[in-house]
């Protein structure tokens, strides 16, 4: 008599590492990471300024603004790698195309964009036509 085995379900190693290890903590950094990454893209671009009254930053608003983005690109890199790190091992599973193929795949697309733009532009003329005919605009 045989027995059945029972198949496991396969869950996404992202999700799992996720939902086990970080669960919300990560979300909130990476935000932080991007707003205080904003605020320093704004005081270098002059968007935001910073008054001189305030200690020691109102004096040196430039290496400040340079400081708080170095920071957040570094922490934000630090907050996506736990993301990231579980892809690695799928991009050696991945085939990337011959040449060749590459190539060939590309003019195809090419192509299919070449005769979509065509058909829109007689689509487009054709409805305009329609529309100066029933109007009667010369």
């Amino acid at each position: 008599m045989a027995i059945k085995e029972k198949q496991e379900e396969t869950r996404s190693r992202l999700m799992e590492y996720l939902s086990t290890e970080h669960k919300w903590e990560n979300f909130l950094f990476v935000f932080l990471s991007v707003a205080v990454l904003i605020l320093g893209v704004f005081i270098l671009n002059g968007t935001l300024e910073i008054k001189s009254t305030v200690p020691i930053i109102g004096s040196f608003p430039t290496t400040f603004a340079i400081i708080v983005t170095s920071l957040a690109a570094l922490s934000l890199v630090y907050a996506l790698y736990p993301f990231v790190k579980v892809a690695f091992p799928e991009f050696k599973k991945v085939s990337w195309p011959t040449m060749p193929l590459f190539i060939g795949n590309t003019i195809k697309v090419f192509i299919f964009l070449i005769i979509f733009t065509l058909l829109y532009l007689m689509y487009d003329v054709l409805v305009s036509e329609l529309i100066k005919g029933i109007l009667n605009i010369k």
